[in-house]
């Protein structure tokens, strides 16, 4: 592999928008660039399509939750599996080596110049990006939000997942909560908070732009299975942009010290 690859900066989505939501989508590809590796981890295709590589529906989600808000989105161009964003680089692997019981032979032994090149180049611009589109969404809007869109697999390790939505927090549940009211209130879904894994141990893209800044913010997370076609992309982005208009926007989402 070479010392430098190319860089792969995300996907934007009205950049200039003023609605004071931005919208991240860091697990959005399953895309393996060419210059890594001849675009090959050594994992099987079909486990390339699969949730190991991407969070499947999430992008589409992201896109058609952006439209009906007129919000940004910053949209992920590799897989997790070449770097996961979602992984705190100094006490984190952003280089699985193994998922779900699936191997990622390239990924075994990286050399600091190998792993650094991937910061580099997928890593760092990414989280440039997002850190610059929610600065201006800030300067925009006196209540800005920012809402990471990930989906979940039915069922891991044997074990089924019963939850059709989840938010994950940390620290800062003000936004997570807001959703799962709005949600609750309408409809009888079963509802996951801090599910199907914690915000506690996994929410790097959101404590960097959201939480670590006081801003209200929350990972939403979508069961697989109800995002396998274009209609259960625009119910969920509906869903959501619903719960959105619904929230005060102001008052209890108001930016707070951490």
């Amino acid at each position: 592999m070479p010392d430098l690859l190319a860089p792969r900066p995300p996907d934007v989505l009205n950049p200039d928008s003023d609605s004071g939501i931005v919208l991240v989508c860091d697990h959005a590809s399953n895309a393996v660039p060419a210059d890594l590796n001849g675009g090959d981890l050594g994992v099987p295709a079909d486990a390339m399509d699969s949730h190991i590589a991407i969070d499947i529906g999430a992008e589409a989600v992201t896109r058609a939750l952006a439209e009906r808000l007129g919000a940004t989105a910053v949209i992920a161009t590799v897989s997790r599996l070449v770097c996961d964003l979602n992984r705190n680089p100094a006490h984190q692997n952003p280089f699985p080596t193994h998922s779900d019981g699936v191997a990622v032979p390239v990924n075994r032994a990286l050399s600091e110049a190998e792993r650094q090149a991937r910061l580099d180049a997928y890593f760092d611009p990414f989280h440039d990006r997002c850190g610059a589109l929610v600065a201006a969404a800030a300067e925009r809007h006196p209540r800005p939000l920012v809402i990471a869109v990930h989906s979940f697999t039915p069922v891991i390790a044997g074990q089924p997942r019963p939850w059709e939505i989840a938010f994950l927090h940390d620290r800062d549940p003000r936004l997570a909560h807001a959703f799962l009211s709005e949600l609750d209130a309408r409809y009888a879904f079963t509802l996951g908070d801090n599910e199907p894994y914690s915000g506690r141990e996994l929410y790097y893209t959101m404590d960097r732009h959201g939480q670590a800044l006081g801003i209200p913010q929350t990972t939403v997370e979508i069961r697989q299975d109800l995002l396998a076609s274009d209609a259960g992309h625009g119910l969920w982005a509906d869903l959501l942009a619903e719960c959105i208009d619904a929230m005060p926007h102001g008052q209890t989402m108001r930016p707070q010290p951490v």
